[in-house]
């Protein structure tokens, strides 16, 4: 039997698979549709399954709606400035950026609910940091300086959703990621709207191939909304900021997936990366 800390570890590793395949995903979407359209579609469809399972329990909404759509809107905001991040070259530099950013918010949060999480813990923080890095930047990538803050921008964004999912979900679990779908799929509706009516007409970009991109945005979507939920499952498992450092892995998994599907040839240093984020497990595991 695993115990509670180890389910923790588990479902966090779930939760960084699960969205290294969501990014790789939404990334080659946003290379045929504009970000917010990618993330209207992927948010859209999961918001009518998670709709479906809170009908199907005939759970009341909780009390305090507000956490959830807040996590939604910050989460698509993030998101959105993420997909357009990776979307202006430097796919690696703004991956790394957005993931160390991600997760020092909930550390910060969870320090100052849960206290001192151990040197050992703070150590494997660390190393996971730079295994981030390591793993999600390519050396010689030219810093874009607007997609450098999309990049920022997408990880607070990121980050405030992990910690209010946490929070929320502590009350609801379905209906917390639902509201948070609601928020993130009129946002990024909005924005998609805003784009279509300004660019009508205009051919730039392809930024409106629907065919080639609703399945992988699709994809994207559901893979998020079951990411969101092996998050939750291992910040109740154990502590936040555990949960939040191991999930915050999953470039591995978009770097792993480049690798397979894209034939991309992995770097020494996302070698390095790679070795680094097993050892950064195991010290947060003690």
């Amino acid at each position: 039997m695993i115990s509670v800390g180890g389910q923790a570890v588990v479902f966090g590793l779930t939760a960084s698979a699960i969205w290294g395949a969501a990014d790789f995903s939404g990334g080659l979407a946003t290379k045929r549709a504009a970000p917010a359209l990618v993330v209207f579609i992927a948010h859209g469809l999961s918001l009518i399954v998670l709709l479906g399972i809170v009908a199907a329990r005939r759970e009341a909404p909780p009390a305090d709606i507000f956490l959830g759509l807040l996590a939604g809107a910050s989460g698509s905001i993030g998101l959105m400035a993420l997909y357009a991040a990776l979307s202006l070259g430097s796919m690696g530099l703004a991956a790394a950026t957005c993931s160390v950013v991600t997760a020092t918010l909930p550390v910060l949060y969870s320090y100052l609910l849960e206290g001192h999480a151990g040197v050992a813990r703070l150590i494997g923080f660390a190393v996971a940091a730079v295994a981030i890095w390591l793993i999600a930047y390519t050396p010689g990538d030219k810093p874009h300086p607007r997609g450098l803050g999309l990049a920022v921008l997408a990880g607070l964004g990121c980050g405030f959703s992990m910690v209010l999912l946490h929070i929320g979900a502590a009350e609801s679990l379905p209906w917390t990621l639902t509201l948070m779908r609601l928020a993130s799929t009129v946002i990024s509706g909005t924005f998609g709207l805003a784009l279509l009516i300004r660019e009508r007409g205009s051919v730039a970009k392809g930024s409106f191939s629907w065919r080639s991109a609703f399945l992988l945005a699709a994809l994207a979507g559901l893979l998020d909304t079951t990411g969101n939920l092996f998050y939750v499952l291992a910040s109740f498992a154990g502590r936040l900021d555990v949960a939040a450092v191991l999930s915050s892995l999953y470039p591995a998994g978009t770097m792993l997936l480049a690798a397979w599907l894209l034939k991309e040839r992995a770097t020494r240093s996302q070698m390095a990366g790679m070795f680094l984020a097993l050892a950064a497990v195991a010290l947060i595991s003690t």
